[in-house]
């Protein structure tokens, strides 16, 4: 503003404060949609173990009716020749109990059919190379070239009819490709389960084949629901995926936000403290749970949440995952000698040093007191590992420095790499501890003898 300028007009009490209200009202409106978000993120979750269970009902019931002719898979493998009598007095004894779902059992001779049970209503079938019949060429070809059993359908059969179709593959055991089995399952009796499974569940499920994933085979779930949740269902072998409609978390709970939409508006710079303090509160609570508040590592709690994706990850993905397990050596002499404020210092530059050695994906942690940990998800070999622990004592022993004090620190490392030492990390930790303490005990005797 100018110095000629009149200085500003007061403002009407009534504008004042009616921005006040409008501002903290805001804050107090913000509060409320958290809290929706809160309530459905609820919804999700309650949603997903929901149908966690119906999914674990569908796998059961689809596995059970595989398990049943795993030993006729066997019998194959030592009778390739498939004597056609055995193998149907075979299947009368297997069947004659347990055949609610199966309506037939054919084998293929490559990707020919050249047996069917029962016989008397599946003959016309035999002969047919199922790799030129469309609707289930696709599958038949990746379950010959991947050897692995899959799940289709509902098709059209070869023999009339449609039905849901397990392929196993018969894979000899020079690890040649035989065949396969087909097992055919009624759609009717599958999908009645499959109904009721999901009636119990108390959830709108539409279930989609890969094939087709527009139109569902089952079910349907309302287009104009706001959420809907979405799972492949073991996609190596079910072959399907599944959409949940889930509540948006507004409709059921209505007359809850209209009593705090009445409060907010009556009682809004309460509103606007109590919502101040939740994010507050709670972002401490997200760092005091991920962070160590001296090293500003990561700290031990969260590690155990990590690892278990970073494991799942490597086996996925089926790479190496290195760790370097790290412990400050005569550390507590550092502390008798210049005081725990001088050992939390030393702590400090120790972090600072392993934050600026780790790569965009990798990871470093403090475990407790002077020991520390750092996670490579992405390792070429061991070889690389022991490069990295080596590029890490020098950066020790050229870069330490706690001002003011005339300390040099040299950490002992071990290390141990996923899956050669273990498969989880309290395996690998426990490899990694041995060598460090290895590391450790030569060390020392190499400064007696100097001594």
């Amino acid at each position: 503003m100018r110095k000629n300028e009149p200085f500003p007009q007061k403002a009407s009490p009534l504008l004042v404060s009616m921005a006040a209200v409008i501002v903290l009202l805001s804050i107090c409106l913000s509060f409320i949609l958290m809290l929706h978000n809160n309530i459905r993120q609820r919804a999700v979750l309650e949603t997903t173990d929901r149908y966690m269970v119906f999914e674990s009902r569908v796998q059961r019931l689809i596995y059970s009716n595989v398990t049943l002719l795993q030993g006729y898979e066997a019998y194959i493998k030592l009778q390739p020749d498939l004597i056609a009598d055995i193998s149907y007095r075979y299947m009368d004894e297997l069947l004659s109990t347990n055949s609610d779902y199966i309506r037939n059992v054919g084998v293929l001779r490559d990707t020919t059919i050249i047996w069917n049970y029962p016989q008397e209503s599946n003959s016309e079938a035999i002969g047919v190379d199922l790799s030129t019949v469309e609707g289930q060429k696709d599958l038949v070809l990746k379950v010959k070239h991947e050897l692995k059993p899959i799940l289709q359908g509902p098709v059209d059969l070869v023999q009339g009819g449609r039905g849901f179709i397990v392929r196993l593959p018969i894979v000899m055991e020079d690890m040649e490709y035989w065949g396969q089995i087909a097992i055919v399952l009624e759609p009717e009796k599958i999908l009645a389960e499959i109904e009721s499974y999901a009636v119990s569940s108390g959830l709108d499920i539409a279930i989609f084949n890969q094939e087709n994933k527009t139109t569902p085979f089952f079910g349907s779930v309302d287009s104009n629901v706001n959420s809907k949740l979405e799972f492949a269902v073991d996609p190596d072998f079910i072959n399907w995926n599944i959409t949940v409609s889930s509540s948006n978390g507004w409709e059921g709970n209505l007359p809850l936000f209209v009593l705090l939409f009445i409060f907010s508006v009556l009682l809004s710079s309460s509103g606007g403290i109590l919502v101040y303090k939740y994010i507050r509160s709670n972002n401490k609570i997200i760092i005091m749970s991920v962070y160590d508040s001296l090293s500003g590592l990561f700290n031990r709690h969260f590690l155990n949440s990590y690892q278990a994706n970073a494991f799942a990850a490597a086996k996925r993905k089926e790479y190496k995952l290195g760790i370097l397990l790290l412990d400050l050596d005569f550390f507590k002499k550092i502390n008798d000698t210049y005081g725990h404020s001088v050992g939390d210092m030393v702590l400090v530059e120790t972090a600072r040093i392993l934050k600026e050695s780790t790569g965009p994906d990798e990871m470093a942690f403090r475990l407790g007191g002077d020991e520390f940990l750092l996670i490579l998800p992405e390792i070429e070999s061991m070889e690389s590992l022991r490069k990295a622990k080596e590029r890490l004592l020098n950066r020790f022993e050229e870069e330490f420095h706690v001002p003011g004090y005339p300390i040099k620190v040299s950490p002992s490392i071990g290390y141990a790499i996923f899956p050669e030492d273990g498969s989880d990390l309290d395996t690998i930790l426990h490899r990694a501890d041995k060598l460090m303490y290895l590391e450790k005990s030569k060390r020392r005797s190499a400064l007696k003898e100097k001594e």
